[in-house]
């Protein structure tokens, strides 16, 4: 057995789009499964490994011997954290297939190939705020900025004033860390350890008359953000996992003799952007809630596909269905699926049993065997195949079909 990945974006996507993934499994004999499918993995601190996104291929089922190539969209969430390599905040796109056990009933075989994959945050997505001009009076100092939005390597014009001090020091702090709580460690991870601010940049002067200090943002600083994946699914309830980064500026005032040796100290937090945005973007946001649900492999199927096979006909017995299916289309398909789910009470499905097909010819009538102990009104056959045709046939079990 062979498995083949491909991202069809190049190893990049960004948070909002949809990353198309081939696929390609050949089975060197007759071969059955319990699942398939790909899962998007990043690796926290505090667990092994952190499933945030996933999309099925195939269900339980039995393929015949050959090759099945499968082409998928799996949607990046808003919410998703963006890769952060220097806290080795990385993704891994996995494609994952379930087998019987063949000597233990009660485990599954697993077989999985991985391939690295890049997420990046649209700047266009981002709610920035326009800038703001900062003034503030604290014991005897005056601090002025035009403004509180910067971009790397610009440089930052401090104006103050002062009447009691002899010297004046500002420091550009970045303060930058995971984000990690999982009830494994208790309400924080322990793993994390709390980082200091780093300091980016330091300016001082002891002439009180220049009036301003002059404080460049490094080339190479990282934007200012906050983000935070929470899941939805049950098994990873309590968990959290994210990362920050916050700029701000230290200033720090020597008194003169007169008024004291008590340093005055303080805090001014500033943004960093990766490029001069002043306008929000309306209508998106980076943490909105995004539809969880790639597009169906069936959504926009035009009507001459549903031409390509036929139900002949549909016999059954106590616990279990036969299906006729033919292919009237006018080439031969390659790599054919089709997964029969029963139809109770025209709302509810039953669980679904796929079959695999290496090849079906032209005119071939295949036989499909579908097995049940539940009463239903019609079956529904997903047709797929290695050109990406997808069919989706709905059949009341009772209709005469000759």
């Amino acid at each position: 057995m062979k498995l083949d990945l491909n991202d069809l974006n190049n190893g990049t996507v960004y948070i909002g789009d949809r990353l198309g993934i081939k696929t390609k499994f050949i089975f060197e004999e007759d071969t059955s499964i319990l699942w398939a499918g790909i899962r998007l993995m990043t690796y926290p601190p505090c667990a092994k490994e952190l499933q945030v996104a996933k999309e099925d291929i195939f269900s339980k089922g039995h393929f015949e011997k050959g090759q099945y190539i499968r082409e998928r969209s799996l949607l990046i969430k808003g919410n998703i954290v963006p890769t952060i390599k220097k806290r080795n905040l990385e993704y891994e796109l996995k494609l994952i297939l379930r087998q019987p056990h063949p000597l233990n009933p009660n485990d599954d075989l697993v077989i999985n190939k991985s391939e690295k994959i890049e997420i990046k945050a649209k700047e266009s997505g981002l709610q920035i705020k326009n800038p703001n001009p900062i003034a503030l009076s604290l014991s005897g100092l005056n601090i002025n900025l035009s403004k509180d939005i910067f971009k790397p390597g610009e440089t930052i014009k401090v104006n103050f004033t002062s009447e009691i001090l002899r010297q004046i020091e500002i420091r550009l702090l970045q303060k930058a860390n995971l984000v990690c709580y999982c009830e494994a460690y208790g309400q924080s991870c322990r793993k994390v350890e709390e980082l200091p601010p780093a300091i980016a940049g330091d300016v001082k002067t002891m002439d009180m008359t220049k009036n301003f200090l002059l404080l460049k943002i490094p080339e190479i600083a990282d934007p200012s953000h906050n983000y935070l994946w929470a899941p939805k699914e049950k098994e990873y309830w309590g968990m959290r996992f994210g990362s920050y980064m916050k700029w701000s500026l230290m200033i720090i005032g020597k008194p003169k003799p007169e008024y004291g040796k008590e340093s005055i100290k303080f805090e001014v937090p500033i943004t960093v952007v990766s490029k001069p945005l002043s306008e929000k973007k309306l209508g998106v946001d980076l943490f909105s809630p995004v539809s969880s649900s790639a597009p169906s492999v069936f959504d926009g199927v035009s009507s001459k596909f549903q031409k390509i096979f036929k139900v002949i006909s549909i016999d059954s017995d106590l616990e279990r269905y036969i299906l006729k299916i033919k292919n009237t289309s006018k080439e031969k398909l390659e790599g054919v699926t089709v997964k029969v789910t029963g139809l109770q009470e025209g709302l509810f499905e039953t669980a679904p049993i796929l079959t695999g097909f290496k090849s079906w010819d032209k005119g071939e009538e295949k036989e499909i065997k579908y097995e049940t102990k539940q009463n239903i009104t019609a079956l529904i056959s997903l047709l797929e195949d290695n050109a990406q045709k997808s069919i989706r046939i709905q059949t009341p079990v009772a209709s005469d079909f000759f």
